[in-house]
């Protein structure tokens, strides 16, 4: 059983996760991404790791809040 925190939450553990997204062809935009999800109700996209609001998941480029570092070309 979870603890329940009924004092409140005094500290937080940081944990971090390494995870690959794949891009088609080196067409690396939000709408590609996994991580970028549709309200279909409203018709607004949203980033699921950083829950930024994605204006446009068709840019030719990812957003600058995005934290998906590209791995270079050799």
């Amino acid at each position: 059983m979870p603890k329940s925190f009924e004092n409140g939450v005094s500290f937080y553990t940081e944990g971090t996760a390494k995870i690959s997204i794949f891009f088609p062809e080196n067409d690396v935009r939000c709408i590609w991404c996994p991580f970028c999800r549709s309200e279909s109700e409203l018709g607004r996209f949203w980033c699921r790791l950083t829950n930024h609001m994605v204006y446009n998941p068709n840019y030719a480029e990812l957003p600058e809040f995005c934290p998906i570092t590209l791995k270079k070309e050799e």
